[in-house]
Formats: C-alpha cells, structure tokens, sequence
C-alpha cells in the first residue's frame, strides 16, 4: 500500500505541491516511510496569501457570537471523538505508548470543552474613573495568529495551538512539525469540518531547511499579531529574536530541567512510583518529565532502594522499558550519559552500551548518581528515559540550585507535612509545582507555562485566552 500524502491547507483546500512531497520516517526505523508531506513553497506569492486568508478570516470569525463559537467547537469534539483511532494510531506512529496515545486525545477534548465553557465569560467590566462619566474595558482579539507545536505528544499539543487563539477570537495560521504532520493535519480537519471559517485556520507544512525563510516571510507580512510556539529553548530563543525585530508578541512554552526534591518525611514508596513514572513515561520524550531528583541525606538509602524495587517492575512494562529514538535525539542522551559516566558518575539503575544503543536506536531506562556540577547532564534537559539523583544535607540550597538553574517549568515536592512543602514551593522559581505528585502535569483548567529559559505566557482556560486578547479602554462624556 502506498504511503499517504498529506497537504497543507489554505482556504479551505487541501494545497498539494508534486515537486515538494517530504517523507516521513518510522521513529522504530527510518528506512520504514511511513507517509509525505507536501511541502508549502516558501515564495512571496504564498506568503501573501496566507498573510492575507489570515486576515480576512480573522474579522469573519471574531464577528461570530459566542453560542456560535461553542457550537463550532462542541461539533469539533464530536468529529475527534468520532475519528479517535485515527488519532491515537497517528500518535502510535512516533513511538508512543498506547495509554499516552489515548490520553492525548482525551487531553486534547478536555482543552476544548474548557474553551468553549470560557467563550461566555463577561468581555470587560465597569471601572471608576475621575474625569469621564462612564469609563470601561474590553478585551478583544488580538488578531492573527502563528502557531507552532512539536511532534512528541501533537494531539492535545496540535489541540491548544489552535484552540486557544480561536477561543480568544483570532484567527490562527498552523506550522506542523515535520516529524508529525498526520495528527496536525487530521485536527484542522475536524475544526474547519465543524464550521471554522476557511481563512480562519490554515495548516502549513514547511521543511526544515525553509523555516527560517519562512518565519521571515511571515512576520514581514505584518498580518501575525502573535507568535504561539511549543518547542525546544534553542528554537524558542531565535523565534523570539525574529519576533523582536517586528515588535511581535509571544508564548513560548519550551524546555524544562524539571526537578523534584524528596524531603526527609516524605512517604518513599509513594514517590519513588510517581518519580520513575514521570521520569521514564513516554520514553522521557514530555517537556514535563522529571531529569533531577534530591533526595535528603538522612533517608537517602532508604530512597534508593525504593527505587531499585520500583524500576524492577517499570522495566517489565514496554511503555518504560525502551526508548525509540531518532538519531539526534539518540546521540544527545549518548553524549550527556558518556560524559557523566567519564566525570565520575555510576548508574544505580539501567545499563549503558554506546554500540548497542547506537545499533538499535533503544536507549534503556537509567537512574545516575554521584553526578557533579561539571557534568553536562546535571543542567542539560535529556529528554530521555535518564535521570539524576542528588543527595542533599540543607533544602535551602537545594532551592538556590534550582532557582540558579536556566529552566523553570515543572517541579514536585515530597512530604507529608503539606505546610512545609507549600513553604519550599513558594520560595522556587518553577511556573508549576506539585505536592506529592508527578512533575506531569497539564489540567485544562489550571495555567501552564514556564519561566526563564522555560518560557513564558500561560495556556489553558481564562489564561491562555487572555494570552491572546488586548484590553481596550473605552471612555464615554455627555
């Protein structure tokens, strides 16, 4: 059977390009092509058009009433639902286990059920004001809007890129990844099927090479009035220089050295499972995966061993006992490992064989302790199925470590005494903590985002909406 092809889509119409067809590799083997896509030409001519669907589509779809915009999303929901095996087997395709394939469809139904819940929140308020017999605030869209969304969980990833500005009103233009444009693809279709106005929301395929022509091309166009990008810090970073040349605001929800810290009265058992969990989940391929833990001195032997027994039953389970890696991703965890281990660090869990790994392309699940300041992967995001372990004498300077750390999206803290563990909490720079739970951690109705290298703005609920209005002020005299 031959490989699917699958298009970018402007106006409405699927926007085949013969000569640009973009294969798409298995994460299990990379001779094994799984389908195309037909790549957007990046010429001035295209360009145009998308600036221009956008906004036109733009004042189309803002004009709609809020009951319209809720209907159009709820029947959206209807179609995912409806097509839930077509999804789940597109996130299959880039190495996935099943429970995290479903929960992406789940998670991606979640986000839009809470914005459509949000679309009747009140659009301003009354304020005193002086100098002026009435004086108000508005808050509207802020117009068109690019977004951007990696391949490793691209449903519910796909789901808030297009979903969030659309609930704000804005209309939306959407860059794939090349890795998964399936999903992406599949998820426009819903929302235009379900009544998003053609120009209201396009999908773009662009290869690598032409990205930055791209990114160029459209932030010079003038119609993008914010940037929405989920992805690494180092693309992160240049997309928000790009953006500063053209004064474009942005969201960027990008890497995270997420931590946790097991305090001494912590239940061991109860956070070893969560740990390894959130460690290993998903191969360790979630921007919110655990890569560094610190353990308090007086029961970190204990805590060690409560590891070693829970690893022993994880690695039984498929979903955790490998790691299905492409080759930049597979030689990034080669190298910060090798280096540790070079450095003085040892593996308490987990075997380590550069050939092997570079063979199969499977990188088994690892626990590294003995890990100094010198070694790479004490402040270099993994993601991998590898973590650290981190003996510690005073939580005070365990907090300045975190807080001198470039990254700051997801933490967890450890103990039994929740006032104790709310006061850690509080003192970390970490745009989400929590308390004897995993560092996984996305709730449709609670704000996520990051600080520092890890980002700013916040997705989801009345947060993420607002991350894509402007408040007006309108003043009124007799």
């Amino acid at each position: 059977m031959s490989a699917v092809v699958y298009p970018s889509i402007i106006d409405g119409k699927d926007t085949h390009h013969p000569a640009e067809k973009i294969p798409v590799s298995s994460h299990t083997n990379p001779d094994d092509i799984l389908h195309f896509f037909s790549q957007l030409q990046v010429n001035d001519s295209n360009i145009s058009t998308l600036a221009n669907n956008a906004k036109e589509g733009f004042k189309e779809w803002s004009a709609l009433s809020f009951q319209e915009k809720a209907k159009i999303f709820r029947k959206a929901m209807d179609l995912i639902k409806e097509r839930k095996n077509e999804f789940v087997d597109s996130h299959l395709e880039i190495g996935g286990p099943g429970w995290f394939a479903g929960f992406n469809v789940d998670g991606a139904l979640g986000q839009i059920e809470e914005y459509a819940a949000q679309l009747s929140r009140p659009s301003g308020q009354v304020v005193q004001a002086a100098h002026v017999d009435l004086a108000m605030t508005i808050k509207t869209p802020i117009g068109p809007v690019l977004s951007v969304s990696p391949w490793n969980a691209p449903v519910i990833l796909g789901t808030r890129s297009i979903v969030a500005p659309l609930a704000a009103g804005c209309s939306v233009i959407f860059k794939t990844s090349e890795k998964s444009p399936r999903p992406s693809y599949l998820l426009v279709k819903c929302f235009l099927e379900a009544g998003v106005p053609p120009k209201a929301l396009q999908l773009v395929h662009v290869a690598p090479q032409d990205n930055p022509k791209f990114f160029e091309g459209i932030f010079a166009s003038g119609a993008i009035k914010k940037v929405n990008f989920t992805g690494s810090t180092f693309v992160g970073k240049i997309i928000a220089q790009q953006c500063a040349k053209y004064l474009i605001p942005y969201l960027l929800e990008l890497g995270g050295k997420n931590v946790s810290i097991v305090l001494d009265d912590a239940n061991l058992d109860k956070a070893a499972e969560k740990i390894l969990f959130a460690a290993w989940a998903h191969k360790g391929q979630i921007c919110m995966s655990t890569d560094k833990v610190f353990v308090a001195e007086s029961i970190y032997e204990k805590f060690s061993t409560a590891l070693k027994n829970v690893a022993a039953e994880f690695v039984k389970d498929k979903d955790h006992e490998i790691s299905q890696r492409d080759p930049v991703g597979r030689d990034k965890v080669i190298e910060l490992v090798k280096d540790a281990l070079a450095k003085g660090a040892h593996l308490l869990v987990g075997d380590f064989n550069e050939a092997e790994i570079s063979k199969t392309n499977i990188i088994p699940p690892m626990i590294l302790e003995n890990v100094t300041a010198d070694m790479k992967i004490n402040t270099v995001e993994t993601f991998g199925p590898v973590f650290t372990l981190h003996k510690y004498k005073d939580i005070n300077n365990v907090i300045d470590e975190v807080n001198n750390h470039d990254f700051g999206l997801k933490a967890a803290v450890w103990s039994e005494n929740t006032m104790k563990a709310l006061n850690v909490a509080k003192k970390m720079e970490i745009g989400g903590v929590h308390i004897n739970a995993s560092t996984i951690h996305d709730d449709p109705v609670v704000p996520h985002g990051g600080v520092k290298s890890s980002g700013c703005g916040r997705f989801n609920s009345q947060w993420g909406m607002d991350e894509f209005m402007i408040i007006k002020t309108i003043t009124i005299n007799e």
